[in-house]
């Protein structure tokens, strides 16, 4: 087994303009580069950390190895990449090296997830804050409906005694009118004749017409023809 890479590439290297890639898979993003053996002359291991195929290189040589690690960039920041251009007896290679871990890169991930966890904490929130309007909202309509239903029927309980004093008010009125017209006359079991007429004031035929306000539709002073009580000649 092979120690730890000399190179670690990510991202397309190039050598004389051409791509970099393994042979069996053709991965050329994700590449570890071993120098092999101790002269300079001698072609680099290259293993693809795609397939996990390995293979001594046809253009990569231990020498250029030492030049790309010689001429990388190197970090400083979080956003820099560490890139390298080297040169090795006439052969260009230019590529891109994984980057190595910075305490610049620790803040921004404890920055990136700050935001994270307060962008969920607000959702959270927001969410709970829904619910309790919801239940407030629920229990209100739950106090509210049977207080609704109890003054509903106060006010059916009210209607229905201004009818009824309504209705007893029209009935003490005509009674007055009657007391009125028949000078208190009440009804008498004594046969009288048929050619007698009946001494109750207004009495035709055994009817007797009453002015009233009471049945009128209008409101205004109507006349009102009802039974006659003394001498009853309606009925017979």
């Amino acid at each position: 087994m092979r120690a730890e890479p000399d190179l670690r590439l990510t991202g397309t290297a190039y050598v004389d303009g051409e791509e970099l890639t393994c042979r069996e898979c053709g991965n050329d993003r994700a590449l570890e580069i071993h120098k092999d053996g101790f002269r300079e002359i001698w072609p680099a291991w290259i293993c693809c950390l795609s397939c996990g195929c390995g293979e001594s290189s046809k253009v990569l040589t231990n020498g250029l190895v030492d030049a790309a690690l010689e001429a990388r960039t190197g970090r400083k920041k979080p956003e820099d990449s560490d890139t390298f251009v080297a040169e090795w007896r006439g052969i260009v290679w230019t590529g891109e090296i994984f980057p190595q871990f910075l305490l610049g890169d620790a803040l921004v991930a404890v920055k990136a997830l700050s935001g994270q966890i307060s962008k969920d904490t607000k959702a959270w929130t927001r969410s709970k804050k829904k619910d309790a309007k919801t239940r407030v909202k629920a229990v209100a309509g739950a106090v509210a409906e049977p207080v609704k239903e109890k003054a509903g029927a106060a006010k059916k309980a009210a209607k229905a005694k201004a009818g009824n004093a309504a209705n007893a008010a029209k009935a003490t009125a005509l009674t007055t009118a009657w007391t009125l017209q028949t000078g208190g006359a009440g009804p008498t079991t004594t046969a009288k004749p048929k050619s007698q007429r009946c001494t109750v004031k207004g009495c035709r035929g055994g009817m007797v017409t009453l002015s009233t306000k009471v049945h009128s539709n209008t409101g205004k002073t109507s006349e009102v023809k009802i039974p006659c009580g003394v001498c009853h000649r309606s009925a017979k």
